[in-house]
């Protein structure tokens, strides 16, 4: 479970980053408060993207840890009604 956590923050902040610098970017030949409110709109769109992302990997560990806990069989009820007689 750690894994993906430390997968999707760090995926996360690598879109933080990308988007920080595509909004600063656009801005940096302005300078002054263009470049600062370009930059906090950049952070907070990244930070906002991230964390879904973040969070999207943390689904993924918890699926996983309740599929390696419960094994699937025939027997279980989502699986049940495709097992052929």
């Amino acid at each position: 479970m750690n894994k993906h956590l430390i997968h999707g923050l760090a995926v996360g902040a690598v879109f933080t980053v990308m988007i920080t610098w595509v909004a600063a970017s656009d801005a940096l030949a302005e300078g002054g408060l263009a470049l600062l409110a370009s930059i906090v709109f950049g952070l907070s769109a990244g930070l906002c993207i991230g964390g879904l992302i973040a969070a999207n990997f943390a689904m993924l560990a918890a699926e996983e840890k309740v599929t390696k806990e419960k094994p699937v069989t025939s027997a279980t009820p989502q699986t049940a009604a495709h097992v052929h007689a």
